[in-house]
């Protein structure tokens, strides 16, 4: 027997941790569910060593690519949707060649349906599936439409990855000029004004100031770039350890959500996909109140998830589910009016999915505006300390020559 930290849902929507003694993970799971519970989590205590923590935290444990994930997605619709038992489509998964990053993990999650857990459980505890993702499947077994809901998200995958290789393609020429011109800048800085210093040496303090200011930067990269690589390392290492703490996440992600165009950029997609995976829910059969605790964990800013939450504990005293988010203040009119009248004609999941779809048209018209301006914005303003630090040279050197001639 072990203990095993665990977390669940219970029947009301409420979530709960503890500890209980199992002999394995999969009799856990049983505990709970013979508890009334919904089983979200459970591992062993002490599972969370330093060397498993450093683990998660390299590049490339942690996430899968969504193109793979997808197709990974559409193969395991296809399969069930052909009469396959879960764990066969999950052996054919495994076999596939054109899905071998995802080899390991699948043999993985496939152990772990053998031991009796859901697909759900069995994906949460490979690290490398998103946290939505693993929800959405939730919400497909508990409604008993797995392959609908596979399908649905396989959609949702696929959408998704074509707006971020857009955005990819997009941004291909604004980071190939920043880094030209930012590479243009510290040349300037530390190679070409220090063969100006002696010319400049006999002004002394007849330099305009634009001038003085420019070559005490210069020197200032010159003498100290190495301090400034490790105030940016140690500023890293201090947000890493910052963000621990659920406090400083909060008061961060409501300074994101106040910022004028990122923030309400990042609020909407946001929104979109809670209001996709709370519909989803609904439309599996799954009871508002749970839903709401369920998709609640595809938010990733807390502060959303704050609202979301407080909205699930104050549902349970019969009030409107629409009233109760537009006193969150997160949510926009036009969602919120859209869930009133799915409140009041009972289709509640339908609206909450057809604005999902609304709003993932207006997220990509959005983004196709802001890369738009980015290119000339991008340009102008590297343009413009390019020309600042010529132009503070050539006043200098003016200054030089009129210093002669007196």
């Amino acid at each position: 027997m072990a203990n095993f930290r665990y977390k669940a849902m219970t029947e009301a929507g409420a979530i709960v941790r503890g500890t209980l003694d199992a002999a394995s993970e999969a009799a856990a799971i049983r505990q709970l569910r013979a508890q009334g519970h919904y089983p979200l989590s459970a591992s062993p205590e002490g599972s969370d060593a330093w060397s498993e923590r450093l683990t998660a935290l390299m590049p490339g444990k942690r996430k899968v690519s969504l193109r793979i994930l997808a197709l990974a997605t559409q193969e395991l619709a296809e399969l069930l949707g052909a009469g396959l038992e879960l764990d066969r489509a999950l052996g054919v998964l495994i076999g596939l060649k054109n899905l071998t990053t995802l080899k390991d993990h699948l043999i993985a999650v496939r152990a772990h349906v053998r031991d009796g857990a859901v697909l759900a459980d069995a994906l949460s505890r490979e690290k490398i599936f998103p946290r939505f993702y693993v929800g959405m499947v939730r919400a497909g077994e508990m409604g008993g439409a797995l392959e609908p809901a596979l399908r649905r998200l396989s959609s949702y995958l696929a959408r998704t990855q074509a707006i971020r290789d857009s955005i990819t393609s997009a941004l291909v020429y604004p980071a190939i000029l920043s880094v030209t011109a930012g590479f243009s800048v510290f040349i300037i800085l530390a190679f070409v004004l220090p063969q100006f210093k002696p010319l400049f040496a006999q002004a002394g303090a007849s330099l305009p100031l634009p001038s003085r200011i420019v070559m005490a930067f210069g020197d200032a990269v010159r003498g100290w770039w190495w301090l400034g690589a490790l105030v940016a390392i140690g500023a890293w290492l201090w947000l890493r350890r910052a963000l621990r703490n659920a406090e400083f996440r909060r008061r961060r992600d409501r300074f994101v959500l106040r910022l004028p165009i990122i923030g309400e950029l990042l609020s909407a997609i946001e929104i979109e996909r809670f209001n996709r995976m709370l519909g989803t829910l609904l439309a599996n059969g799954v009871e508002l109140p749970m839903a709401l605790g369920l998709a609640k964990d595809v938010l990733w800013n807390t502060a959303l998830s704050d609202a979301v939450r407080d909205t699930a504990t104050s549902l349970r005293e019969g009030q409107g589910f629409a009233r109760l988010l537009a006193r969150s203040g997160v949510f926009g009119d036009g969602t919120l009016d859209l869930i009133q009248i799915g409140e009041e004609t009972g289709k509640l999941d339908e609206m909450l999915i057809r604005q999902a779809d609304l709003d993932e048209q207006q997220i990509k018209h959005r983004i196709d505006r802001l890369l738009a301006l980015l290119v000339p914005a991008l340009t102008i303003l590297l343009g413009l300390v390019v020309a600042g630090l010529i132009g503070s040279m050539l006043i200098a050197i003016l200054s030089v020559n009129d210093l002669a001639l007196q």
